[in-house]
């Protein structure tokens, strides 16, 4: 008996280490993760509201003065009506497509006269296209760079393209 009141402290004492062993690693003082890395800047485009608002604005009256508008509005006797559908930037200079495609949908709005307008989804036509870039000369004869913009217009329906509408502008150095 003498043997075991000797050793009882011994697994008392391992009881009251236990709950010491469990709590102990989560006492630990943790290292505080890295701070993430910031999200890059947004590349800055050499595209401007006022080149999407140019593009919306040749774009609109050059169709107008083409005659399958005036066929389209002779056989239906109404506007024909067209919507922006995707246009792809593969110019590398970050277009900001939607700044484009709000332009184009104002310039038929209130640029298309009697022979086009805005139609939303049940548009007739649809516009889609690319726009790229280029190289070449300016009028002086200096080497120059030049956003290619190939825009058309489709049957909505159908798909078939209805007219071509291409365009370059100079790309200016920021």
């Amino acid at each position: 008996m003498l043997l075991t009141m000797r050793l009882a402290p011994i697994p008392l004492a391992l009881l009251l280490l236990l709950p010491a062993l469990v709590i102990a690693p989560g006492c630990q003082r943790r290292e505080e993760p890295p701070a993430p890395e910031p999200l890059p800047a947004a590349p800055v485009s050499m595209w401007t509201a006022a080149d999407s608002q140019a593009v919306a604005t040749q774009l609109v009256e050059a169709a107008t003065r083409e005659s399958w508008t005036s066929q389209f509005r002779d056989r239906n006797s109404r506007a024909a009506s067209a919507r922006v559908g995707e246009i792809t930037d593969r110019s590398g200079k970050s277009i900001p497509l939607d700044t484009l495609t709000s332009a184009i949908t104002n310039a038929l709005g209130t640029s298309g006269g009697d022979k086009l307008s805005f139609g939303g989804d049940t548009a007739d036509f649809v516009i889609s296209g690319v726009i790229g870039s280029s190289a070449g000369t300016d009028a002086q004869g200096a080497a120059a760079t030049f956003f290619a913009i190939d825009l058309s217009f489709a049957d909505a329906k159908s798909g078939d393209k209805v007219w071509p509408f291409a365009v370059e502008r100079p790309i200016s150095a920021p």
